[in-house]
Parts: structure tokens; C-alpha cells; sequence
């Protein structure tokens, strides 16, 4: 939702809704604050460790702020110093404009943005990969194994669908290793089609070479 949808939808304000928000204010906000800050953070950091468990050596891991970088050293930049010329991120899909969410929230998509293992690409390669992720042929053992494109912005991914009760009983019982196993079980069916995803990456770096 961009600014003007924003202010043409607080013009269009259902007045019994607008009331009941103003009167559970105090406990909006409360709830809001844990589950961005506390809550989000305790799962990004066992979901790194799940993630740790199924990406071993030779895969490497690179922990970037709550998420995590999975990368391998066929991958490795072909030209300077960084992640790698591609990874996999645990991250999500949002719009810009709809970032103000709690990783919780993407964890259960509740609301427009989802959490993922996506196929990423340094700086300087993105257009290129723009280029082969749109290219269904070169997708096709790829959609076998669960990716998923979104058509747009030609993105490339394994969704990771976390039911809202399941991550609940986790934080309840104090456990959310049986909650997580979805980020494991994604880590686990990219890593199997890692010969795909090196062709893929091949075809990437041959057309920034033609540049």
C-alpha cells in the first residue's frame, strides 16, 4: 500500500473499527513492540540454528543481522569481495512500501508478506539473473524440486509456511524446534538441487561476461 492508497483508506475509516483500535491501543502497541523486537528476534535466532543444522560443510553460513546467508564456494564472487556472486537468504516477500511487520507475521503470513529461502544475486548480477529466472526452460528441474518464481519481480524461492498455532503451542511449551522444521525441511529440498542451482548460477555470470 503506497502513501496515497494509505490516505485514501484512512479517509474511508470504518468508524466502530476505528473505535475499537483507539480503545485496545494500549495493548496494540504492547504486542506489537513483542512480537517485532523479542519474540521476532528469539525465532530468527533458532532459525539460523535450524538452518545450521542442515546447511553443513562444505555449505557455509553467514549471519546477517536475525537471518542467515547460505553460500558455497563454487559460488564465491568471481570479482571482488562479498557473500558470494549468488546465495540463498532466509528473507521475505513484501513490497516496500509494506515493511512495517514483525518477522512474525512472515513467518504465518499474516497479512501481504511471507517468509522464504530465496536464490540471491550480488549487485552487479541481478539484472542477468532477472534474465534466466524468467526463462522457464531453465527453471524446470527447479520447479520439481519447490521453487517458485514470482512473476513481477522474477524472484526466485522455496516459501516456507509456518502454521500461526504450531509456532504458538513452540513459544508456549518453550520449543520451537518442531515450529521451525518448515526453514530446515527448505534449507534442505535447495541444497538437494544445488547441480540446478549451479547451472543456473553459470548462465548468470556467462551473460555478465558478454556485457
Amino acid at each position: 500500500m503506497d502513501h496515497d492508497q494509505r490516505t485514501t483508506a484512512s479517509q474511508q475509516q470504518d468508524p466502530v473499527l476505528a473505535a475499537r483500535i483507539v480503545r485496545g491501543i494500549a495493548d496494540i502497541e504492547r504486542d506489537f513492540y513483542f512480537a517485532s523486537g523479542p519474540l521476532s528476534e528469539r525465532m530468527m535466532r533458532e532459525a539460523v540454528q535450524a538452518i545450521s543444522k542442515v546447511a553443513t560443510a562444505p555449505w557455509q553460513i553467514v549471519e546477517a543481522g536475525w537471518s542467515a546467508q547460505v553460500t558455497c564456494v563454487d559460488w564465491k564472487m568471481q570479482r571482488g569481495v562479498g557473500t558470494g556472486d549468488a546465495w540463498l537468504e532466509l528473507t521475505e516477500l513484501c513490497t516496500e512500501e509494506e515493511d512495517d511487520h514483525s518477522w512474525i507475521a512472515a513467518a504465518v503470513k499474516a497479512g501481504p508478506t511471507q517468509m522464504c529461502l530465496e536464490l540471491m544475486f550480488r549487485r552487479g548480477l541481478i539484472d542477468f539473473a532477472q534474465q534466466v529466472i524468467g526463462n522457464d526452460k531453465a527453471l524446470a528441474a527447479l520447479w520439481k524440486v519447490g521453487f517458485v518464481r514470482v512473476e513481477d519481480e522474477l524472484r526466485l524461492f522455496i516459501p516456507i509456511d509456518i502454521p500461526a498455532e504450531a509456532l504458538a503451542l513452540g513459544f508456549e511449551q518453550n520449543d520451537l524446534t518442531k515450529a521451525l522444521a518448515p526453514i530446515g525441511k527448505a534449507v534442505e529440498l535447495a541444497l538437494s538441487a544445488k547441480a540446478e542451482l549451479d547451472k543456473l548460477v553459470e548462465q548468470v555470470r556467462d551473460l555478465a561476461k558478454r556485457k
